[in-house]
């Protein structure tokens, strides 16, 4: 059988399992803390790594490397952005477990992280506006939404079982990654109504 006429939807379906089975691990180092403090900022690096590996060659090898200009400067500034934040977060929480801050550095040393997160926001705002492709800003955009209801929906529902103590509060730091794993969940699932 032909390459182009082979249904991609199986390595879609097996690719965005395996995104997911790697998405759950931060959550699991979260909420079980299975290693040291040490131990498990080198696990949450080992795990950054293998995660962006995995799902940047992963999607240039489903796309059969038809990537534009427009995906590999986004991809580019995406990969910049979160190499930062996994650098930030571990330096933050290392500065945190290990020092005595207080003050105005502890606020910053704190919230260090956060700021590449908002590299990655701005990162998608300049794909949705540099990409020339309608159909491929409409699936992006919707597939935002899919993220933000997931978000909305499961930190509402969290938040009525938190305040009712019958769940512990939401990680509110686990918000994101639920909204990116959700955005990338919905994108082929999006197109292939398409299809």
């Amino acid at each position: 059988m032909n390459e182009d006429v082979k249904p991609k939807w199986p390595r879609w379906a097996l690719f965005l399992a395996g995104a997911a089975a790697l998405s759950a691990i931060p959550f699991w180092l979260a909420f079980a803390h299975p290693f040291s403090e040490t131990v498990m900022l080198v696990a949450m690096l080992a795990w950054a790594v293998i995660y962006m590996a995995y799902v940047y060659v992963g999607s240039s090898r489903l796309k059969a490397n038809k990537i534009g200009p427009v995906m590999k400067r986004y991809r580019r500034r995406l990969a910049v952005a979160m190499i930062a934040y996994f650098l930030a977060l571990i330096g933050s929480l290392a500065l945190l477990r290990g020092g005595n801050l207080a003050g105005p550095l502890l606020w910053i040393v704190a919230v260090a992280p956060a700021i590449p997160i908002l590299g990655v926001l701005v990162a998608m705002g300049l794909y949705l506006k540099e990409e020339p492709d309608e159909f491929e800003r409409a699936v992006h955009v919707e597939a935002m939404l899919w993220g933000l209801g997931a978000v909305l929906a499961v930190t509402t529902v969290w938040g009525f079982l938190a305040n009712a103590q019958v769940v512990p509060t939401p990680p509110l730091f686990l918000v994101f990654p639920l909204y990116c794993l959700t955005w990338g969940v919905s994108q082929p699932l999006i197109r292939r109504r398409y299809q």
